[in-house]
């Protein structure tokens, strides 16, 4: 039986029960917010977490999952990319191929100065500061921009790298 000073969380993503649980490699607002509502909680209680298989024939869990997804769409998305009109939740942007290719690499994160060494993402240095990896959000950060142009003002983003020789890296 639990006491009242327990709260107990039943999910059914192992994955994110074990992206919560590495905290200190969490940087997406949602996280960052169930992470903050879990400190606030853990002033008072005790909070544990179970993970409960789903789509194996449990009593209820359909029930479940129906109720979970109905509760998900009370409240609408607020990302600024998801009431965009174009199809798949793709960028609209008027321009040639190579801007093209070059934003949405760039809105990914799969750009090419990015490699994989034992699982790990590894970014070559910044051509323009050579103080740190290039991530995506550096390129933006030294170009004087924010990951929201990337949507809002793509071509201006483009013509940013280029002017600036960063290119090589997206």
């Amino acid at each position: 039986m639990t006491s009242p000073d327990e709260i107990w969380i039943l999910c059914d993503s192992r994955s994110a029960i074990q992206h919560l649980s590495d905290w200190t490699n969490v940087g997406d607002k949602t996280s960052v917010s169930i992470l903050k509502n879990l400190k606030e909680l853990s002033q008072q209680h005790e909070i544990y977490f179970q993970w409960i298989p789903s789509h194996i024939g449990l009593f209820g869990n359909d029930t479940a999952d129906l109720l979970a997804k109905e509760e998900l769409w009370k409240t609408p998305p607020t990302h600024p990319w998801y009431n965009r009109q174009a199809p798949g939740g793709a960028l609209s942007i008027k321009a040639d191929r190579v801007v093209q290719t070059t934003i949405s690499r760039l809105a990914s994160g799969h750009i090419r100065g990015l490699f994989f060494n034992l699982g790990q993402k590894i970014y070559e240095n910044c051509t323009k500061c050579n103080l740190v990896q290039a991530t995506p959000d550096h390129l933006l950060f030294c170009a004087g921009l924010e990951r929201e142009d990337i949507y809002s003002s793509p071509l201006l983003v483009y013509d940013f790298l280029r002017t600036l020789g960063l290119m090589d890296l997206v």
